[in-house]
């Protein structure tokens, strides 16, 4: 049982066509292919050592825009995507000018700068309603509504004392994995929230909880993406604490009653992407039964990157390097058509069966086979997870390669995540 909500900005490919207008250097045309093949982690690697020898300059904006929002840089992402927009929209297409465009829309977002992303969320959908269906249109809708909701409201930030910070953790049983639930206190009101990674932005509450909290309600009709397009409030309070760590003007989603998803469970309130990641880094120490806030950031080689807000990481399977959505409101990891296709001799002799998958909009039946043993490393460490579902063998799966679940989470014995450094990495 998953409760979803992922912001899915339009993504163009950048289209190595400069070439016409310059003389391409080894340097420019090496920096093109990166930039096409989406691999940020070749990027990080290549780019301090490409950067001086690339004669185009909008190829090093790209390259610093997708680094910024990929490795949680945004205000380097913000001047990059400023001078994309300003001086090269010649150059990048109108395709790729509006995948630009609504890249810094979100970005201004995130960055708690209300006003000026609701203006520019405003200015994508005046530009697109007419030629565009609301499934694709609905994020840039999304953005203009919380932007223009939230343009009097300071941005959200995190104050904290200088130690480390520790708070009880407790795993649940739901359907066949679990979650993983964090206490949080909002206006004396204390109740304890799943923590989950994959909750792209803010925090997502239900509506009776935002009532028994008092939260603010500032807007409805904001769509989410879920099981499928719906609605959900939008409310703001001027705080909220998880141990000694306030984090200020915090936002808050806030779904309606939903009949099929609530008779499987219930919950009160989902912690997500803005105080993971303002808070830089979280231990989940499994063995204490507690979460872990370090005061002094550790550092670490990246494996995890953002797309969508969402974080993805980088595991080795069968010798190869696969990218997996980190999503530890995932009861269960599972896999999905991209591992499929990658690896179609793990599936071999499988039988196929139905399953259940719920979140914000209801519940779906989808095709999928068990792989009863998924073996993998992360950063090095082996980890071995138990009857895996592999989704959409139809050819109906919106999981790419899968996503690694609470079962991953609750493997180690801490596992940490580290938003400053960019990395996942577990002791056993």
């Amino acid at each position: 049982m998953k409760i979803l909500f992922k912001v899915s900005c339009l993504i163009v490919s950048f289209m190595a066509v400069y070439g016409q207008a310059y003389s391409q250097t080894r340097a420019d045309m090496e920096m093109g292919e990166i930039l096409n093949s989406g691999d940020l982690f070749l990027l990080k690697e290549r780019y301090p050592q490409l950067k001086d020898s690339v004669s185009v300059e909008m190829l090093n904006l790209v390259a610093e825009a997708q680094l910024g929002i990929g490795f949680n840089r945004l205000e380097s992402a913000a001047t990059a995507l400023d001078s994309l927009l300003r001086f090269h929209q010649d150059e990048l297409g109108d395709e790729t000018s509006l995948g630009m465009a609504a890249s810094r829309a979100m970005n201004l977002l995130n960055l708690g700068r209300y006003a000026e992303a609701g203006e520019a969320g405003g200015v994508l959908v005046a530009a697109l309603e007419d030629v565009l269906p609301f499934e694709s249109l609905y994020s840039f809708i999304f953005i203009e509504r919380v932007g223009k909701a939230l343009a009097n409201v300071p941005a959200h930030y995190v104050e904290r004392p200088p130690y480390d910070v520790s708070v009880p953790m407790r795993s649940e049983t739901v359907g066949k994995g679990h979650h993983i639930y964090i206490p949080v206190e909002v206006n004396g009101v204390k109740r304890d929230y799943i923590f989950d990674t994959g909750c792209s932005f803010g925090n997502f509450v239900s509506e009776k909880y935002a009532e028994e909290a008092g939260l603010e309600i500032v807007a409805d009709s904001i769509p989410v993406s879920g099981i499928e397009v719906g609605y959900v409030k939008l409310a703001t309070a001027d705080s909220m604490k998880i141990g000694d760590i306030v984090c200020h003007n915090p936002v808050f989603m806030v779904a309606p009653p939903d009949g099929q998803v609530d008779s499987v469970f219930t919950f009160d309130g989902v912690l997500g992407y803005h105080f993971i990641r303002d808070v830089r880094e979280v231990v989940i120490d499994n063995a204490a039964g507690a979460f872990l806030f370090p005061y002094r950031i550790a550092e670490g080689e990246p494996n995890m990157f953002l797309s969508s807000n969402v974080p993805n990481v980088r595991i080795e399977y069968c010798s190869r390097p696969l990218d997996m959505v980190f999503d530890t409101g995932n009861v269960k990891s599972d896999l999905g058509t991209g591992f499929a296709s990658k690896f179609p001799d793990a599936l071999s002799g499988l039988e196929e069966h139905t399953v259940r998958r719920g979140g914000f909009g209801g519940i779906s039946q989808v095709r999928a086979v068990t792989l009863p043993e998924f073996c993998f490393s992360l950063s090095g460490t082996p980890v071995t997870l138990y009857g895996t579902e592999v989704i959409g063998t139809d050819g109906d799966s919106q999981l790419l390669s899968g996503s690694l679940g609470a079962d991953m989470v609750l493997s180690f014995r801490r596992l940490m995540i580290n938003y400053d450094n960019m990395y996942v990495r577990g002791d056993r």
